[in-house]
């Protein structure tokens, strides 16, 4: 497994960090990364690169979003989640109408205030630590994408929401903005991400399954590889090829079982004729060689 995915099912109370370790030792490989840090508070899909895949998060990463949030009307609070001490702000028992057209507002490409209780950076320390200090109140603000906010169920003080987004979108920022708007308050106080990318919650693995797949050797079934996730040509070449390649040489069109030049996209996998990939590439014009490698993978 040099270059697949593991679409892991987070669970509430574990950072995402401490995910990665324990995939890392579960399969006993060096490298590991995830697609998108989730709260400890929050669960849900943390799809996670290995080996080769972590070359390609920030590809893998720039995906839309899909988040199920509960929330609680009537308090706020500096993590503008329930983590963190609640202070009280209004009984205003609001109308379900009155929720929906807000939520209807915070929807489009909208600058909304990155909580100070987050990874973000400022200037090289993450905003957390200084939070945690007391030194700043917010982490200033951001565009994020909310391609829309729908009320699934409301019974004051609680309601739950879905939310469609793009990258780096905070759902506690929008129920604190919203909580603002409205006068009330507002706090998330719970999360799933239900889905990032073509990863959904209903195909995602608990640690625990995993364990047990690895046990009973059929861990191949939870993996996906990298090229199944991108959008890229597929060249095959001949057997002839390989050592060529893997000696970071760009084989010339007569290597090629399979060029797809039609593809509209610059990047191309150059995969063996087993279906094993062998290389990432890039589109050359009026060249002999007509991919040019970017990436070798090594076995």
């Amino acid at each position: 497994m040099n270059e697949w995915l593991i679409n892991v099912y987070k669970e509430a109370g574990i950072t995402s960090f401490a995910v990665v370790a324990k995939v890392r030792k579960l399969l006993n490989i060096s490298k590991c990364g995830h697609l998108g840090t989730l709260d400890p508070i929050a669960e849900g899909v943390l799809p996670i690169c290995i080996g080769y895949a972590t070359r390609f998060a920030d590809y893998l990463s720039s995906v839309d979003k899909e988040y199920i949030a509960e929330f609680m009307l009537g308090v706020k609070s500096a993590s503008y989640d329930n983590t963190s001490e609640l202070e009280k702000v209004s009984d205003i028992v609001v109308e379900k109408s009155d929720i929906e057209n807000e939520l209807l507002k915070l929807t489009g490409k909208i600058s909304l205030t990155v909580p100070a209780f987050s990874a973000k950076k400022i200037n090289g320390v993450r905003a957390y630590k200084l939070a945690r200090k007391g030194e700043i109140e917010d982490a200033g603000s951001r565009e994020m994408e909310i391609y829309s906010n729908t009320l699934l169920n409301y019974e004051y003080p609680l309601g739950i929401i879905r939310v469609a987004c793009g990258k780096g979108t905070y759902i506690r920022s929008i129920i604190n903005t919203m909580g603002e708007h409205l006068g009330c308050g507002a706090v998330m106080s719970g999360l799933i991400r239900s889905a990032n990318g073509i990863f959904t919650s209903q195909k995602s693995y608990k640690i625990s399954q995993l364990e047990n797949m690895v046990e009973n050797g059929s861990i191949s079934e939870a993996v996906t590889p990298v090229y199944e996730l991108l959008d890229w040509g597929r060249a095959v070449v001949k057997d002839s090829a390989i050592k060529q390649i893997r000696n970071g040489i760009s084989p010339d069109h007569s290597l090629y079982i399979h060029l797809p030049i039609e593809h509209s996209g610059d990047n191309f996998f150059i995969m063996d004729n087993k279906n094993n990939l062998l290389a990432v590439t890039e589109r050359v014009e009026n060249s002999t060689s007509p991919l040019k490698l970017k990436m070798v993978i090594s076995y």
